[in-house]
C-alpha cells in the first residue's frame, strides 16, 4: 500500500506517459507486437486486381476505379478500421497489414495506399473488362485443376479463343467460335 501511494505522488510531479513521437531522446516505446494491425500495404507483384478485398471491406475504406485501361485500388486510411479482413480474403496474399501505426498527417494524400493493375481489352469490341493478371491466374488455376483428358483438351482449345473477349462478346460469339459451354453434350 505504501508503494502505491509513493507511485501516485510521483505521477503528480511529472507526466506518467511519454511524449509523442516516441523514439526521440531517451523516451521510447517499450515494444511493438509482431501481430499488430497497422497500416495496410499492397504487394504490387502479387496483386491481380480481382477486388476481393474491396467486396469484403466493411468500413468502405477500400475502393476501385477502372479508368484509362487500368484498375486503381485505393485504401483510405481515414476510414480503415484495420480489421485485416481484406488481407484474409486476398487469394494471392498481396495485401498485408504492417506494424506501422503512426500514420497521423496533415496531408490527405499521405493517408491513401494505392495500387494499379493493367486491364485486358476485348479483342472484339475494344472495351476494357478485367485485369490481365487475373485472367492469367484464372487460366493457371483452371488448367492445374482439370484431371479429365477430354476437359483438358476442351479448355486448351477454347481458352485462347475467348479469354480476351468481354462477357457480352462471349455470349454473342459463342456459337460462331464454337466455345459453347455445353458443346460436348450437344455434339457428342
Amino acid at each position: 500500500m505504501l508503494q502505491s501511494f509513493k507511485r501516485a505522488l510521483e505521477a503528480l510531479s511529472k507526466p506518467y506517459t511519454i511524449k509523442y513521437p516516441a523514439g526521440i531522446g531517451t523516451e521510447k516505446y517499450s515494444s511493438v507486437p509482431d501481430n499488430l494491425r497497422g497500416m495496410p500495404e499492397f504487394n504490387t507483384d502479387k496483386c491481380i486486381g480481382c477486388s476481393a478485398c474491396v467486396s469484403q471491406c466493411s468500413s468502405g475504406a477500400l475502393t476501385y476505379i477502372d479508368a484509362e485501361g487500368k484498375r486503381y485500388l485505393n485504401i483510405n486510411l481515414n476510414k480503415c478500421v484495420f480489421c485485416r479482413r481484406c488481407a484474409e480474403v486476398c487469394p494471392e496474399d498481396a495485401l498485408t497489414l504492417t506494424i506501422k501505426f503512426e500514420i497521423a498527417s496533415n496531408n490527405k494524400s499521405e493517408l491513401k495506399v494505392s495500387n494499379n493493375v493493367e486491364l485486358s481489352k476485348c479483342i472484339n469490341c475494344g472495351n476494357y473488362f478485367a485485369p490481365e493478371k487475373q485472367l492469367n491466374r484464372i487460366t493457371d488455376r483452371l488448367m492445374s485443376g482439370l484431371k479429365e483428358v477430354k476437359a483438358i483438351q476442351y479448355a486448351h482449345d477454347d481458352l485462347p479463343k475467348y479469354l480476351h473477349l468481354c462477357p457480352n462478346c462471349r455470349k454473342t460469339l459463342s456459337f460462331k467460335l464454337n466455345i459453347h459451354t455445353r458443346k460436348h453434350v450437344l455434339y457428342d
